[in-house]
C-alpha cells in the first residue's frame, strides 16, 4: 500500500513539475517574441525616416543643380526621388498608427515633404517656361535649406521620440535570444529542484507515518 501511495506521490509531482515548466516556458517565450517583434518595428520605423531623408536629400539637391546648371539630368533623381516619397510615408504612417505619440510627428512631417514637393514642382515648373526669378532667388536666398532642415529636424525628432517609446528593446535580438535561453535553462532547473524538493518532503511524511501506523495497529 505504502508503495503504491509513493507511486501516485512521484506521478503527481511529475505532472506539476510538467505543468510548472510548460507555464513558465510559454511566458518566457511570449516575452521574447513580444520583443523581437517590437525590435523589428523599431528598425522598420528608423528605415523608413533615414529613406525618407535620403529622398528629401535627392529632391532638395536635384532642384537645386537643374536651377543653376538648367541640365535635366537634374530632374531624374528628384522625380524619381518625388514618385517613392509618397509610398515612404504611407508606410512611416501605417508602422506608427498604433503610436500616438509618434502619429502627430509623423503628420506634421507628412505636411512638411508634401510642401517641399509641391514648390520644387511649381518652381521647376516655372524654370521650365523661362521665369527663373522667382526659383533663383529661392535657391540663393537659402528659403528651400530652411524647409530641408526643418525636415530634417522633424525626422531627428521622430527617431529621438522612437528611442523613448521603444526604449525596453535597446537589446540586440542575439543577446535577448541568449538571455532567454538562459531563462528558459533556469525555469527547468528550478522546476527540477522543485520537484525533488516536493518529493522528500511527500515521502519523508509517508516514513513518519508508517511507524505510527503500526504502533496503532
Amino acid at each position: 500500500m505504502r508503495q503504491r501511495s509513493k507511486l501516485w506521490v512521484y506521478l503527481g509531482t511529475v505532472v506539476v513539475l510538467l505543468l510548472l515548466v510548460s507555464v513558465e516556458e510559454i511566458v518566457i517565450i511570449k516575452q521574447w517574441h513580444e520583443n523581437l517583434e517590437t525590435q523589428q518595428r523599431r528598425s522598420a520605423i528608423r528605415e523608413e525616416l533615414l529613406r525618407i531623408q535620403r529622398l528629401v536629400a535627392e529632391i532638395d539637391n536635384g532642384f537645386r543643380g537643374y536651377a543653376l546648371m538648367r541640365q535635366s539630368i537634374f530632374l531624374a533623381p528628384m522625380v524619381a526621388a518625388e514618385a517613392a516619397l509618397p509610398q515612404s510615408v504611407q508606410r512611416l504612417t501605417q508602422l506608427t498608427e498604433d503610436r500616438p505619440s509618434l502619429q502627430g510627428g509623423v503628420q506634421v512631417l507628412r505636411r512638411r515633404l508634401d510642401e517641399l514637393v509641391a514648390t520644387k514642382r511649381r518652381l521647376a515648373l516655372q524654370l521650365d517656361n523661362g521665369q527663373q526669378e522667382e526659383a533663383l532667388a529661392y535657391v540663393r536666398t537659402g528659403d528651400g535649406v530652411v524647409l530641408s532642415k526643418t525636415i530634417v529636424n522633424l525626422v531627428e525628432d521622430l527617431d529621438a521620440k522612437l528611442a523613448r517609446e521603444f526604449g525596453g528593446a535597446d537589446s540586440a535580438p542575439a543577446d535577448f535570444k541568449i538571455t532567454t535561453i538562459w531563462r528558459l535553462v533556469a525555469a527547468q532547473t528550478g522546476a527540477v529542484a522543485l520537484g525533488i524538493l516536493i518529493m522528500e518532503i511527500v515521502i519523508a511524511m509517508f516514513s513518519l507515518r508508517g511507524p505510527r501506523d503500526l504502533h496503532q495497529g
